[in-house]
Formats: structure tokens, C-alpha cells, sequence
């Protein structure tokens, strides 16, 4: 049964939207990390914690090279030690971070530019490099700026010294094997365009829908990360109920919560094993990129600031929901708490795997007049974008012999009345 009626709208907006408005800016999208107490200079976000963070990783990696004599070949012989040297200051930060120590990860991605400046050969140079890739694939730098100093190295170097191999570059993903976290956070041609025309019509309608986001077989090896990390959850230290925010619970009570929002949570960083990490900056990086780009170039409105905020300037987590077989479902809501105080703008969903329309857990979209809907039943593959002030949304309750939901959520972030304003109709 779907939850359309004007009174649940209404009281999901009052409770769900205002409590959830500080999830893009602050604690909701850090999930399980919203218990930290970040204030002050303790807090990793503020200019004075960035500084105090970036201090805090060129000098801890320029000790370690240091201690490899900066020699190009000691360097590549201590890779690893290199890497977990790296991993020894991510512990030891010295600020803290609400949406975890992975947004941290850019300042030690600057950390290591500054270090390939220094760099006195090729030798010395392609070791460096290959130890940030190394990082990168330990959650402990971003995808994308390794890849970008590993092709601008590459170049450099035309061959004359030996870089790891990364054949990241394909248009296409064949087998298996090429379905890496390298591939996964890979813009391709093909896969840009889809995005850009997806936010053509976001403009134009409020909402859009991509199939076939990645394809085969990157989809499957999304897909089975996910359902492996759900899996895994075996005493939930990593799942926990959906919120309202942070304190309803203990206000209402968890059958009221649920009667309005009935399925578990967590919070994807970037910095988790395998694919799921991959998939996190997949989903804040590679997705943002061309919609960023489009969304910039579409927009007729006066301002001169992009409707969406750049790469680097996030520091919110991706969202994995599960609805259990016999969940009620969330009734009607809006993601954006009003454009004044909430600075969310454009919701994605993807889908990892399909449901039938009999399984229920269909997502409902009211984008326009009130009296017109979009019933969206979980499709492989599928992203989901829309205005986050404008379109109210459901999910429907799920069978109790159907499988499990799973869907994966972000906020992008910007103006909201710039992509509102280009979908009205």
C-alpha cells in the first residue's frame, strides 16, 4: 500500500526532513561516527583542522621517506612499510572528523603531491607514485588523485622507468578481472554522457533515471560487494535503524520511528576493504563529475556559483539502506529541509539488485503536481536522481516473503532553488 496521503507527508517533512537537514552539512551522513564530539580546533573540516591535518601528514610523510634515505630504489623496495606508515598516521590525527578519518584522505593526497615535487630522479619519482597508488588502494587517498598523478607520471616518464600497471584507462570493462576499484571509479566517454543527460532532464522534470549505469560485469562485482558487506554485519556494530536524526528514537520510540521509516543503515566513507570503499567515492566522485559539469553549464540562473558544489569540497558519507522482508517502508518525505538552512540539492539512489513488483519496496516519486506519481520497482544497475527540494518520495513496504532491499544513497550538495527552479513545470 502506498503512503500517499497529505497528513504522513506533511508530519515525515516535519519530523524526517527537519531533523535529517544537518545529514549533508554535519552528522547524519557520518552514520555511525555522529556520536563524535568535534569542536574547535579538534575539528578536521574548519580551515584551522584542515591545516592541522595536512601539518600533521607532510611531516609524518616526509619522515618516513626520510628514512628511506629519499632513494628511489629503497623507497620502491619499502613500499609496503611506506603504506603502513601512512595507515600509522591516519590513526594518529591529530583532529577528528564526523563522517570519519577518510576525510582526511585529501590532505595526505596533498601531502604526497608536495613529495612528488621534491622527487630528484624518474626512479625517485615513479616510487613515490607507485606508494600512492599503493594508498589508495588501503583507503587511505582518494582513487582519483592517484589516478590523476599516476597519468600525469606516466606521461612524464614516456616509459623510462617502471610504474605499477593500472589499466584503468579501458572504455569498456570485458571480464570479470577488469571490474576493479580502479575501473569502478573510472570516467569513461560513455558513461559521462549518460549522467549529463540524466541532468538534463532532472532540470527539466525533477527527476531522471539511468539504466544500465555501469554495465556488465562491474554491476555484478557491485552488487556482490555489497550483499557481502551486509552479510558480514553478523553483531551490526555497522547497521543500526534508520533515523530521523539522532535523538527521535529516544524521543518517540522505535515503533513510531519505524511506523514512519523501517529499515537499517550505515554509512559508507570510502575507506572500507574491496569494492565497497571503491564504491562509496564512486558514487561521491565519479557520479558528481559530469553532473557537476552539466549542471553548471545548463544553468540559466543569475548566479554565478555552480548549482552543485565541486569534488573536493565534500565531507559527507554515502548511505546503504536494507529493508528486511515485512518492513513497513518510509512514507512520503522531502529530502531538503528548506533551501534557506539545508544545502542539499540533488539525491541519487542505486540499486544493486532487482526486486519484482510483487516483492513491493517500489520507491514512489510525486515529482510536479501533487496528483501524479513514478512507481520505481528496484531495477540492477538503476540510479535514481532527483531534486531534493522538490520532489517528496516513498518506499513502499516490502513483501514478507520477498528478499531483502538494498539500495545505496548520496546527497550532492549546492543551490538548492537551481536545480528546483530549472524543474519546474
Amino acid at each position: 500500500m502506498m503512503v500517499r496521503a497529505i497528513a504522513p507527508r506533511v508530519v515525515a517533512r516535519a519530523t524526517a526532513c527537519t531533523a535529517r537537514c544537518a545529514s549533508t552539512t554535519s552528522a547524519s551522513t557520518s552514520g555511525a561516527n555522529a556520536a563524535i564530539d568535534v569542536e574547535g580546533d579538534d575539528d578536521g573540516t574548519t580551515e584551522r583542522g584542515q591545516e592541522r591535518a595536512l601539518v600533521h601528514y607532510c611531516k609524518g610523510l616526509r619522515e618516513a621517506l626520510r628514512a628511506c634515505d629519499d632513494d628511489g630504489a629503497t623507497i620502491a623496495r619499502e613500499r609496503e612499510s611506506l603504506v603502513r606508515a601512512c595507515e600509522r598516521l591516519k590513526a594518529t590525527l591529530p583532529v577528528k572528523y564526523r563522517s570519519g578519518a577518510f576525510m582526511s584522505a585529501g590532505a595526505l593526497a596533498t601531502a604526497f603531491g608536495y613529495e612528488l615535487e621534491r622527487a630528484r630522479s624518474a626512479e625517485h619519482l615513479a616510487a613515490i607514485t607507485n606508494v600512492k597508488v599503493r594508498a589508495a588502494e588501503k583507503g587511505l587517498v582518494p582513487y582519483h588523485s592517484a589516478r590523476e598523478s599516476y597519468a600525469r607520471v606516466r606521461e612524464l616518464l614516456d616509459g623510462s622507468v617502471e610504474l605499477r600497471h593500472l589499466d584503468f584507462a579501458a572504455n569498456r570493462i570485458e571480464d570479470a578481472k577488469s571490474a576493479t576499484p580502479w575501473t569502478l571509479t573510472h570516467n569513461t566517454p560513455a558513461f559521462d554522457a549518460k549522467l549529463v543527460a540524466a541532468a538534463i532532464e532532472v532540470r527539466r522534470t525533477g527527476y531522471a533515471i539511468v539504466d544500465g549505469l555501469v554495465g556488465e560485469p562491474m554491476a555484478s562485482a557491485i552488487r556482490h560487494s555489497l550483499e557481502n558487506f551486509v552479510d558480514e554485519d553478523e553483531d551490526a556494530r555497522t547497521f543500526s535503524k534508520g533515523e530521523l536524526d539522532q535523538s527521535e528514537r529516544r524521543i518517540l520510540g522505535d515503533a513510531t520511528v519505524d511506523n514512519i521509516r523501517d529499515d537499517t543503515i550505515a554509512w559508507l566513507k570510502g575507506d572500507e576493504r574491496d569494492m565497497v570503499g571503491a564504491f562509496a567515492q564512486f558514487l561521491r566522485v565519479t557520479v558528481l563529475r559530469p553532473l557537476f559539469s552539466a549542471f553548471a553549464t545548463t544553468s540559466h540562473g543569475s548566479s554565478s556559483v555552480p548549482p552543485l558544489a565541486p569534488v573536493d569540497s565534500y565531507v559527507s558519507n554515502a548511505m546503504l539502506s536494507v529493508y528486511a522482508p515485512g518492513a513497513r517502508g518510509f512514507v512520503s518525505h522531502v529530502d531538503n529541509c528548506g533551501p534557506d538552512i539545508d544545502p542539499r540539492a540533488l539525491s541519487v539512489v542505486y540499486y544493486p539488485i532487482s526486486s519484482t513488483p510483487e516483492e513491493g519496496g517500489a520507491m514512489v516519486l510525486f515529482p510536479g503536481h501533487k496528483t501524479k506519481e513514478v512507481r520505481l520497482t528496484p531495477t540492477r544497475d538503476r540510479l535514481v536522481l532527483f531534486a531534493s527540494a522538490r520532489v517528496p518520495h516513498a518506499v513502499e513496504p516490502r513483501a514478507r516473503d520477498a528478499s531483502r532491499r538494498i539500495a545505496a544513497s548520496f546527497w550532492f550538495v549546492g543551490q538548492p532553488l537551481a536545480v528546483m527552479a530549472a524543474a519546474e513545470t
